[in-house]
């Protein structure tokens, strides 16, 4: 089971079968087969996902400007989009994939207005 886990390059997972029946009729080699075989069969029909590690970032921005910017990050690929909280000013809750470059582009969408404060990581699908 764990071959076949690492065989397809994955981590962070796991993997169990349940044997209901306690005989000796497949042998050592059938069960290798077995379990492999309906490991094999839940990886392709789960499929997968690649995750990565990207920075987590709060933008705080008025409201005149935050439909705009919405909308533009909304578009962007390199940007994962979380909570979005309204108070005083909206904060949009999110990853991105370069928080310098996302820094200077959201500057640029609110002529500098924005705030961006870092918050951390957090873990995406890609």
């Amino acid at each position: 089971m764990l071959e076949v886990l690492r065989g397809r390059g994955l981590t962070e997972v796991l993997a169990v079968v349940s044997r209901y029946f306690g005989g000796v009729k497949l042998g050592a080699g059938g069960l290798v087969r077995a379990y492999g075989g309906a490991v094999s069969a839940a990886v392709a029909e789960a499929g997968t996902v690649e995750l990565a590690v990207w920075p987590r970032l709060l933008v705080r921005v008025d409201y005149g400007t935050a439909g705009s910017l919405e909308g533009l990050l909304r578009l962007r690929e390199d940007v994962r989009l979380g909570e979005v909280s309204f108070g005083e000013v909206v904060t949009f809750d999110l990853a991105c994939a370069d928080a310098e470059l996302l820094a200077a582009w959201v500057a640029g969408q609110s002529g500098g207005a924005a705030e961006v404060e870092p918050a951390g990581s957090v873990r995406v699908e890609l």
